[in-house]
């Protein structure tokens, strides 16, 4: 493995018999492929592997999308060897590296020996960090035959620098005098809701903002994230936390020390989860920061929390169960002024249904419905719901219509003249969404007659 595990080229030199192979661009980097080897593309990965089944030797090169620099070159490379190398192979020792520096890049190259199928085999990790982003290039195999090729494909390697971004690398962990500062203000939103301010039973106090809920008790400062939509990107992506990490916290803090949750292998629920020392860029403070994102009905929900050391971030968060229940604390009270107006919620859902016995086609059941509630400034409001549920064909529809006093509380709703003539008590609370709110509004008497309204007019 000499020839692999030589100072990782920065500045490539192509060969000329490889100068005129076709090239390949992932993000900022571009390289030479392996020749005859097959190629895999996917979602910030292109990969190129070969296999000798006669001999039972193989080897594979993995070429990652840039992502974010925790300003520490050192820190990069340990980072992407937990997340890259050690969580896909047991038992694989964090190997030593000596960095590489140039023209504003800096690589870190390591190697080590682990078993897989029996037989012996190398992970070598290259990362080159610098102008704010780390480039990964993972190899993996179990000979020495194919050096040459892969050492091609090394030197091969050359870097663009991001559009209008100096280096701001550290080789050594960052300290105040080295940070870029970057101007970080809470913008005030227009939510809508005029109680802004919740007093938790248990001392948190939530306020909303443009991009946020800020969540605070003590030193301790939550901002629950408002909803981003899963793109075809974010949904295809085997690292949809390492993403939104990069997205959210890379640009306002100096990260080290990164750790990632161990779902301990493949999982149906997966703990997106992270937690690091970071620096404020804004203000050089030393913290402890832990970030989850929960990914739910399309959209992803991200928790950050900033804290002034980790050990008390573990006691106020001892487990995950306690980071996701925060999403609780994105509540604020309702005023009658606030309802002003027409408030609506629609839903669908549909299956083709097959005989169990014959496999043959049983057509479709469908079920739909729309909620529509209009309040008064005068203390009066009307709703209307309508919908179909059962088989296409022979469904069965509903119309109905209410109208009558409207109360309301800072928590609570009472609606006179409903169903069968009767008075409604509903609990309700705003949720602070990103340019607005949802009304969430739910009957006493029948907590599953729950509705999440949205203002039209």
């Amino acid at each position: 493995m000499k020839a692999v595990v030589q100072a990782l080229l920065i500045i490539a030199f192509p060969w000329v018999e490889i100068a005129a192979q076709q090239k390949e661009t992932l993000d900022i980097v571009t390289f030479t492929p392996p020749q005859g080897w097959k190629r895999e593309a996917k979602e910030g990965l292109i990969s190129f592997s070969t296999v000798d089944q006669k001999n039972g030797t193989w080897a594979q090169v993995e070429f990652y999308k840039s992502i974010g620099s925790s300003g520490d070159a050192r820190a990069d490379f340990e980072h992407e060897w937990r997340e890259m190398v050690a969580n896909r192979f047991e038992n694989i020792p964090l190997p030593a590296t000596e960095p590489v520096t140039e023209n504003g890049w800096t690589a870190h190259q390591g190697v080590s020996v682990f078993t897989w199928q029996g037989m012996q085999s190398y992970a070598v990790l290259n990362t080159i960090s610098g102008y704010n982003r780390v480039v990964t290039v993972v190899v993996l195999t179990n000979t020495d035959n194919y050096n040459t090729q892969i050492d091609r494909v090394i030197q091969s390697i050359d870097l663009r620098k991001p559009d209008g971004v100096v280096p701001a690398l550290n080789t050594q962990p960052a300290t105040q005098s080295a940070l870029q500062p970057t101007v970080v203000s809470d913008k005030p939103g227009n939510s809508g809701i005029s109680v802004s301010t919740t007093n938790f039973d248990d001392g948190w106090v939530a306020k909303p903002f443009a991009e946020y809920v800020k969540v605070i008790k003590g030193d301790i400062t939550v901002l629950l994230h408002y909803a981003i939509e899963l793109d075809d990107n974010l949904r295809n992506t085997a690292n949809i936390e390492g993403i939104l990490f990069d997205r959210i916290m890379q640009p306002r803090y100096v990260v080290s020390n990164l750790r990632k949750y161990d779902n301990n292998g493949p999982c149906y629920i997966c703990i997106y989860f992270y937690e690091a020392d970071v620096v404020d860029k804004a203000t050089g403070k030393k913290q402890y920061a832990g970030f989850r994102v929960l990914v739910q009905g399309g959209v992803a929900r991200c928790i950050e929390i900033i804290a002034p050391s980790a050990q008390e971030f573990q006691k106020e968060f001892p487990n995950q169960e306690k980071i996701a229940g925060m999403l609780g604390y994105n509540k604020f009270a309702v005023t009658l002024a606030d309802l002003v107006g027409t408030w609506e919620e629609s839903s669908g859902a549909a299956a083709n249904m097959y005989n169990v016995v014959t496999g043959a086609y049983a057509g479709m059941a469908t079920a739909s419905s729309a909620h529509t509630f209009t309040f008064n400034a005068v203390g009066t409001y009307q709703s209307k719901h309508t919908g179909a549920h059962g088989m296409v064909g022979s469904m069965t529809f509903f119309d109905q219509q209410y109208e009558g006093k409207l109360t309301v509380t800072n928590w609570d709703i009472a609606m006179t003249n409903r169903w069968q003539g009767k008075t409604e008590h509903w609990w309700a609370q705003f949720e602070a969404v990103r340019g607005g709110r949802v009304l969430h509004i739910t009957d006493k008497a029948a907590t599953s007659s729950h509705y999440a309204l949205v203002k039209t007019k």
